[in-house]
Formats: structure tokens, sequence, C-alpha cells
């Protein structure tokens, strides 16, 4: 197998599970929507038994962990060491907080709805910061290739639709509220 097929089959399998980790996020957000719009209400939502939004809550703070996972890894890797602490850092901080939204949903009603708010928060972070990050190293190698532009899209196409349903949920909780 040559280069460039292999590169052409791994971005396939990126794209693939990159759109696949939306399910997760969509079912219990589908599910909230039928329950908010059904005499029982918001709060009947459940994905196996368990409350819906906290289902959405977990699932969000280990990909945003993930995402800073990631982010750790492209610092680590990257040659752009003026940066890479900030980012080191930066992602510790994001993945902290991730957690802390796991914890926050214990407290109160209302720490739920902030939890959402915080991890939305961090996954606009996160893009924005990678996406620095990225541009700092390209201007160091100068040069921007397919690959660079084509994962910036898909990135892109991803966290819009993370944030939107992140916005979703804030609406209906805060509705239910």
């Amino acid at each position: 197998m040559n280069t460039h097929s292999s590169e052409q089959s791994s971005s396939v399998i990126v794209r693939l599970l990159g759109f696949a980790g939306l399910i997760p996020f969509l079912v219990p957000v589908v599910l909230m929507v039928q329950g908010a719009l059904s005499t029982k209400g918001f709060e009947s939502a459940s994905v196996f038994g368990l409350y819906a939004p906290y289902v959405f809550i977990t699932y969000s703070a280990i990909i945003l962990s993930f995402l800073c996972g990631a982010l750790w890894g492209k610092a680590v890797s990257g040659d752009c060491r003026q940066a890479a602490n900030a980012v080191l850092i930066f992602s510790n901080l994001i993945a902290l907080s991730a957690w802390s939204c796991m914890l926050l949903i214990y407290l109160t009603p209302i720490m739920s709805i902030f939890a959402v708010v915080l991890l939305l928060a961090g996954f606009l972070a996160v893009l924005l910061c990678e996406r620095e990050f990225v541009q700092m190293a390209n201007q160091r190698n100068s040069e921007k290739d397919f690959k660079t532009t084509s994962y910036w899209k898909m990135r892109m196409q991803l966290t819009a639709l993370v944030a939107l349903l992140h916005l979703v949920v804030i609406y209906l909780m805060i509705q239910e509220f």
C-alpha cells in the first residue's frame, strides 16, 4: 500500500469516527426533545434507564477530555516549543473543568445547566487553541497541506454541531427549571 493510499484510508477513518461520535450526543438530545414535547416532560427522558441530561453531560466531558489529550499530544510532538507549554497547561485546565462538570451535576439543577455551559465553552476553547497552535507550527514550517485543510473543515463541522446540541440542552434545561 502506498503512502497516499494509506493517508487517504486514515482520513476516511478519522471522518467516520468523528461523525459517528455525534451519535451519543444526538440520542439523549432527541430523547430530551421528545420528552419536552410530550406530556411526560423533559425529566422523563432516559437512555437505558439513565437520566438523559446526565448521559449527555458525561459523554460531553469524556469527548472534551479526549480532545484535550489530542491537543496535549500535538504540543508534546510539535516543534513549536514556545507555545507548547501554554498548550499543555491549557489542555490540563480544560480537562479538569470537564471532570468538574461531571461532579457539578450532583449539586443542584442549576449547576447542571452551568456544567453544560462550561462544557460548551471548553469545546470552543479547545478548537480555538488547537487552531492557533497549528497555525504557529505551520508558520514555522512554511507549509499548509491539504490534510490540514480537510481536517479543519471536519473539526469546524463537528464542533459546530456539538455546540448546537449543547445550546439545545441548555435551552431545554432552562425551560424545565
